[in-house]
């Protein structure tokens, strides 16, 4: 079954919002998106039949922050998320990215392996970062220079 990418600012902000809640459900005050919010980033979404999931950034000039990159619990280690991303990279290159930036849990060895392949560094910490369920959690500064 082939994989259909879709420009997020033409993908529902219903189904953005309800993958953001279930893969963010651990985290307190994560703000839903509106059309005006996504009309300023740039991404993708992916579905096969279903809504896979979905990336997105902010870009300024030669750079881009990565605020959001997620995928459907079912979906995980499939491989999509590595499709998803590594067209994401590829697209925002050609379009004259060379600095990617984005914030990861210092708990999430998983997604941490994951930026890492694909060639992103630690640049930082961010004390307290998140708030979630369970208390506050740091995050790492991850950078990719393309």
């Amino acid at each position: 079954m082939s994989l259909t990418f879709t420009d997020i600012k033409k993908t529902s902000i219903e189904k953005i919002n309800l993958l953001e809640n279930e893969g963010f459900e651990n985290f307190v005050n994560s703000s839903k998106v509106n059309k005006n919010f996504i009309s300023k980033v740039e991404g993708f979404s992916i579905k096969q039949r279903f809504y896979i999931g979905h990336i997105y950034a902010t870009m300024v000039a030669d750079q881009a922050d990565i605020l959001s990159f997620i995928i459907k619990g079912k979906y995980r280690r499939q491989g999509f998320g590595t499709i998803l991303f590594g067209k994401f990279i590829s697209t925002l290159k050609s379009k004259g990215v060379k600095e990617f930036f984005l914030e990861v849990s210092d708990k999430n060895i998983g997604a941490q392996k994951f930026y890492n392949g694909f060639g992103f560094i630690k640049i930082g910490s961010r004390v307290n970062y998140y708030k979630t369920n369970s208390g506050k959690q740091n995050a790492y500064l991850l950078k990719l220079q393309t």
